[in-house]
């Protein structure tokens, strides 16, 4: 039931799917759709969720399904146009991500994409151990190194690793982890296993064996997903407060185009030609996340 009640929290998110389709010329079209719940009681709104695209020259349309309802912005900008702000994720009356964006000529038939997502919302605390999370992580340790400054100084270095394989860009963890918990851990522990070790090797040096390694390295993979995943929702608290849920916005970034994707630092989408990211909003808490497209056109 657990689970359940987690998924339902996680799909009543709202979303964003942005798209920039570049053209022969250039001149690219940025359509960014925004998805949330009707009714504002019900948190999870639009208005809630995201600062809408301002300025001249938008267009947009509203589409209502079921409880969900979607309003699309769409623009068009010249060759070597930038723009900024036209997705920006809050948490409560302040964005906590915002973005930049630019289409421009790096050779005469080649336009390179570049999104920048920025963090603005308060810096991240690492996996916020308390005190029973300490004790339990304590005890993994050998006890020579089992110490209150040993575990935050593991935590640290815990984040900079899982944050990106659990929020993407790629295939965000965090998401497998709602249905299939064992899954996402072994995905986990395919991903960052080796690295982990690594970092503990290059921390505690002989001080740890290989076998005290791993057990410190999985505790810390069981941690970090559990900690990750949404928690149930209180019946009794009334609808969810969309404060704090902002980290749960899905987003969606696409790049399309008639030409063909050269490089990117992205997913490629083979059957329809285009380029993808996929990730939440902690995806760039520690440190900006940029992606990129190389398209080539043809020369008709």
């Amino acid at each position: 039931m657990g689970v359940i009640f987690s998924l339902a929290l996680l799909t009543g998110c709202a979303r964003a799917r942005v798209t920039t389709e570049i053209r022969n010329g250039g001149a690219w079209t940025r359509t960014v759709a925004l998805t949330g719940q009707q009714k504002k009681d019900m948190g999870g709104s639009i208005e809630e969720s995201f600062l809408l695209p301002s300025g001249e020259d938008w267009k947009s349309r509203t589409e209502k399904k079921d409880s969900d309802q979607t309003t699309t912005f769409e623009k068009t900008f010249a060759a070597g146009a930038q723009l900024k702000g036209d997705l920006s994720v809050k948490e409560g009356d302040s964005p906590m991500l915002v973005n930049e964006v630019s289409v421009t000529r790096i050779a005469p038939r080649r336009f390179e994409y570049r999104e920048t997502l920025r963090w603005t919302g308060p810096p991240p605390t690492g996996m916020n151990l308390g005190g029973e999370d300490l004790t339990d992580l304590k005890t993994a340790l050998p006890k020579a190194l089992a110490t209150d400054e040993n575990a935050r100084g593991i935590t640290e270095k815990m984040a900079v690793l899982i944050m990106p394989m659990l929020f993407g860009p790629g295939d965000p963890l965090l998401a497998i982890g709602v249905l299939h918990p064992d899954l996402a851990g072994r995905k986990a522990s395919q991903r960052i296993g080796s690295l982990l070790l690594k970092a503990l090797e290059e921390q505690f040096g002989d001080k740890m064996t290989l076998a005290e390694r791993r057990v410190v390295a999985l505790k810390m993979i069981e941690r970090s997903l559990a900690q990750a995943k949404p928690k149930a929702p209180d019946p009794a608290a009334g609808p969810p407060s969309e404060k704090g849920r902002a980290g749960l916005t899905p987003l969606m970034f696409i790049v399309k185009s008639p030409g063909k994707i050269i490089s990117s630092n992205g997913e490629v989408d083979e059957l329809t030609g285009e380029v993808y990211w996929a990730l939440f909003p902690p995806a760039a808490s520690l440190k900006p996340v940029v992606l990129t497209a190389v398209v080539e056109m043809d020369q008709n």
